[in-house]
């Protein structure tokens, strides 16, 4: 197991958020609350980049939603970058492919 690390880099665009480690039910919420101390305001994005992610659960996703929802609800554009495959196949699966916007590493 290793331990979840967010490093929080302000960009031109707004903020992205380096999340390494693993996703679980013990570390999700501290992704809730790196997100939620963020200031996001409309027309500003905030990326996830998930490329150093290795290892994703159900409260893993339920935190990722909830990243979402609360960049949504502040008017900012939210994207994950370098969606590692077995996550990628899940959100696929479960119809949440359609409610993240998913990119590759520019």
């Amino acid at each position: 197991m290793k331990p979840l690390t967010i490093r929080e880099s302000p960009t031109s665009a707004g903020l992205d958020l380096e999340v390494a480690g693993d996703l679980d039910y013990t570390s999700a919420p501290r992704l809730r609350q790196a997100a939620h101390a963020a200031v996001l305001s409309t027309g500003r994005r905030l990326t996830v980049d998930l490329g150093r992610l290795d290892f994703c659960d159900s409260s893993g996703i339920t935190a990722l939603i909830a990243v979402r929802n609360h960049a949504v609800s502040a008017g900012a554009e939210v994207v994950l970058v370098a969606v590692p495959a077995n996550l990628r196949r899940l959100l696929s699966l479960t119809g949440l492919d359609q409610v993240f916007d998913m990119r590759e590493r520019p």
